[in-house]
């Protein structure tokens, strides 16, 4: 009997294990920022936020901007931004700055457009979104509840996914590519998440009845996420499991998918 017994927990152990499959060891890469103009988008970047552009890039479609930690890449869409602040599902890129209203000041006399009635307050400070030279949506954030270490000018605070369900993004994010909670303080407006190794990854935000823009990869312009992996099959073969179609990248070496949302995330080998 007791032989039974272990052989049939045996058996059960071995059923759920394989019913697990292996979760890729994804990493947040950068940002990919698709504009329809590429020379004012290097200037926006740069002059007026004071990134710095990589002056070893050879590709024309393509320029990659250092901004001391999360890197942006541009590249050649062929239209300008559709997304509308408020109603369509997107993905991020939040920009910090020490104050806030001189920032905004800042943008407005580049001719940036900055959207005045979207001023609020949220978990850490306050924001406002406001949009690139080609119609992109970024957000600006003063971190207002704790002190923060002396700086100048814009650097990235953060960027994610604005969905209009937080369960269904936390099943994709966490449940299927493998990504953690690093803090449900913030729940159910925005969920931070992390890195197998703990480190920080992007964030989930959620504003219900917001609609699906259908995006087009390469064509439309709007931002998206761009994951690394060291072996790039496996994630392939893992999407593939889920019945998630994969698509050549802009890199030489990637692939690119469809969350449940229609944001378009990049894998790249590293």
């Amino acid at each position: 009997m007791k032989r039974a017994l272990s052989l049939l927990l045996f058996l059960c152990i071995q059923l759920t294990c394989a019913q697990k499959p292996q979760l890729p060891n994804l990493r947040l890469e950068g940002v990919r920022i698709w504009v329809d103009d590429l020379s004012a988008a290097k200037r926006f970047y740069t002059e007026i936020l004071g990134f710095e552009a990589d002056s070893r890039g050879t590709d024309p479609m393509s320029i990659l901007i250092h901004t001391g930690s999360t890197p942006i890449y541009l590249s050649k869409a062929k239209l300008s931004s559709k997304a509308i602040y408020g109603q369509h599902i997107r993905t991020g890129l939040t920009l910090q700055v020490p104050k806030l209203l001189p920032a905004i000041d800042q943008l407005r006399e580049a001719g940036i457009r900055v959207e005045e009635t979207q001023l609020q307050r949220n978990g850490v400070g306050i924001s406002i979104p406001f949009r690139d030279a080609s119609g992109n949506l970024l957000s600006l954030m003063e971190v207002q509840i704790r002190p923060v270490a002396p700086f100048t000018g814009f650097k990235v605070y953060n960027s994610g996914i604005t969905t209009s369900d937080m369960e269904k993004a936390i099943a994709f994010y966490e449940h299927k590519l493998g990504f953690k909670e690093w803090s449900g303080d913030y729940l159910p407006a925005a969920l931070p998440l992390k890195h197998s190794d703990n480190s920080f990854a992007f964030m989930l935000h959620e504003k219900p009845g917001l609609e699906r823009l259908e995006l087009r990869y390469g064509v439309d312009s709007n931002l998206n996420l761009v994951f690394s992996i060291s072996d790039l099959s496996l994630v392939k073969n893992h999407l593939n499991t889920l019945g998630i179609k994969v698509h050549p990248s802009i890199s030489s070496d990637g692939l690119v998918f469809e969350d449940p949302f229609g944001n378009h995330c990049e894998v790249i080998r590293k």
